[in-house]
């Protein structure tokens, strides 16, 4: 097991993990047939997608004078396509299959990603609002996932 203590290295297994939430694998929606790390403008032909946004890292506590716990929050927007006269349906399946590829390893609930991090803290979830007919959906949940990095030897 590898415990992550970059946030690069999170990054990179929440990348992983949403990777896996297409239907062929057993999800309920193909949003992770295309994964990106930071992108903000996404269009029709990208559909359906997650987009990781990172937000600020908030250091939880000093474990010495350079090795930090720390909080670094995301946020991880689904779009995909919906009948637009009930987008929120598919909504509540992207959101679903979010909180299973962040909150399960190994098909097991798990807040530590198998002891490779402190904890993955769930803060919310929205569904965007959109024009009334548009044929897709905005859907997201924000985490924290706390780790340990060594600011010295980032």
């Amino acid at each position: 097991m590898t415990v992550l203590n970059r946030a690069e290295d999170v990054a990179a297994e929440l990348r992983t993990r949403l990777l896996t939430l297409t239907i062929a694998q057993g999800a309920e929606t193909d949003i992770g047939r295309k994964v990106f790390q930071g992108r903000r403008k996404v269009d029709d032909s990208m559909l359906p997608c997650v987009s990781m946004i990172e937000g600020d890292d908030v250091p939880a506590r000093e474990t010495n004078t350079t090795t930090y716990e720390l909080a670094q929050r995301y946020v991880l927007f689904a779009y995909l396509p919906c009948d637009a006269d009930d987008p929120n349906i598919a909504a509540h399946a992207a959101l679903r299959d979010l909180k299973r590829a962040v909150f399960t390893t190994g098909g097991r609930p798990s807040v530590t990603w198998g002891s490779k991090v402190k904890s993955v803290e769930y803060l919310g979830r929205d569904i965007g609002p959109r024009a009334d007919g548009a044929s897709f959906v905005l859907a997201s949940i924000e985490i924290a996932v706390t780790f340990v990095e060594a600011l010295h030897n980032p």
